[in-house]
């Protein structure tokens, strides 16, 4: 967030989310965040998981410095979900999660798509990939949920980008792969701004 700032030429970071990128302040976070706004300013939400690639191509893990045992999960959370999901493990039950709400939820999400992971059983990269994609569509679904126009004036739009965050070998530079470009405005309209940014 800080080299993304520092690219659109200032602003303030107000973050919205936990675990796998998930933004789970919801309504009420977002309603928090977007009172900071001036009148004739926008808003800009940037969401994304992240998915690591450790000093051997593999993905889903990441080789963390100055841990000699790595490399580990990236995003652990996700990752730890659809293991317990393809486990058969039981569903956490949410009404009753007070210690662990963010990972139960994860969880429960996860099991409603693993028809979409268990095709790459053999094939571990292809897998992560998927994953990475699977936990960017639940985060995308939450914040659908919760955003709103309804902060500073007339004129004010709320500005959303989504992708996968990829967290490369120490070597290389992390990238960010783009998934979703849009803006909404006060009459209720959304115009899609992938196109006319990324391509096709």
């Amino acid at each position: 967030t800080d080299l993304f700032i520092r690219e659109i030429g200032g602003g303030k970071v107000f973050h919205l989310g936990g675990l796998a990128g998930v933004p789970f302040t919801g309504k009420t976070g977002f309603a928090a965040y977007s009172a900071h706004v001036p009148e004739g300013g926008h808003c800009f939400i940037l969401q994304a998981p992240h998915i690591g690639m450790s000093n051997e191509q593999e993905l889903g893990k990441y080789s963390r410095e100055g841990q000699p045992n790595s490399p580990s999960t990236a995003c652990g959370a996700a990752v730890g979900a659809m293991c317990h999901c393809a486990a058969g493990n039981e569903l956490p039950y949410l009404g009753g999660v007070t210690d662990d709400y963010q990972m139960s939820y994860i969880i429960n999400e996860m099991s409603k798509r693993m028809h979409f992971l268990s095709p790459h059983d053999g094939d571990t990269n292809a897998q992560q990939a998927e994953l990475a994609r699977q936990t960017h569509s639940i985060g995308k679904d939450m914040l659908d949920q919760i955003v709103s126009t309804n902060f500073g004036d007339d004129m004010s739009m709320l500005f959303v980008m989504s992708g996968i965050q990829i967290n490369m070998p120490f070597d290389f530079e992390d990238y960010f792969e783009p998934i979703s470009f849009e803006v909404h405005r006060k009459d209720g309209s959304v115009t899609d701004l992938f196109p006319l940014t990324f391509g096709s």
